[in-house]
């Protein structure tokens, strides 16, 4: 794949993932989990499919490419995101803002939103909750587990501000403490550009 499509392309993902950790970290702060997941991203240009591992405030997500694995690890204790370029042993450093898409902290928090019921997702009992989003115009539905986890979310489009409609599930879930070494740049990765 050519250098600059991939890198286009590990953008727009890292936009999607973000959206996507957004709702994982900010549930994992709130509960104290700490887990690993596949995670399924369907949306336009998607599918995605991510290994995700979270602690707290810190993430790591890996996804598929292009063929090419693509790792971002965020810090939200540090305020720093890492993505990785395993094939030149690089990082790109950006605030854990950016990569977590800053407009959306507080519009997918389940506590915010309504319970509409209870539902069968994947053999266990979850609540179906309505986040309003976009200042009220908009609705997205997040299914939650017992242990306040978001096991499945359907977040609708957004034409403003170019936000494809997603769904996100997380299956193969692992609780658990997760390695500190999952969320540290690996040895011998320098900057890009220095």
């Amino acid at each position: 794949m050519d250098n600059r499509l991939l890198h286009n392309s590990t953008m727009a993902l890292l936009c999607l993932m973000g959206l996507a950790s957004w709702v994982q970290a900010a549930e994992a702060q709130h509960t104290g989990l700490a887990y690993s997941a596949v995670q399924h991203i369907e949306t336009v240009p998607g599918p995605f499919l991510n290994r995700i591992y979270i602690a707290g405030d810190r993430e790591r997500q890996d996804a598929s490419l292009g063929g090419e694995t693509v790792t971002t690890i965020i810090r939200r204790d540090k305020g720093v995101a890492w993505l990785l370029i395993p094939k030149h042993k690089q990082y790109e450093e950006m605030e854990a803002g950016t990569a977590s898409v800053a407009s959306l902290p507080g519009m997918l928090d389940p506590r915010q939103g309504r319970e509409q019921g209870q539902e069968r997702l994947d053999g266990q009992m979850v609540s179906k909750i309505a986040i309003p989003m976009d200042a009220g115009q908009q609705v997205a539905y997040a299914w939650v587990s017992p242990q306040g986890l978001v096991l499945k979310a359907e977040i609708p489009s957004d034409e403003q501000s170019g936000r494809p409609a997603a769904i996100i599930r997380l299956q193969d879930i692992q609780f658990g403490k997760q390695d500190a070494r999952l969320f540290e740049l690996p040895e011998g990765y320098r900057k890009k550009g220095e």
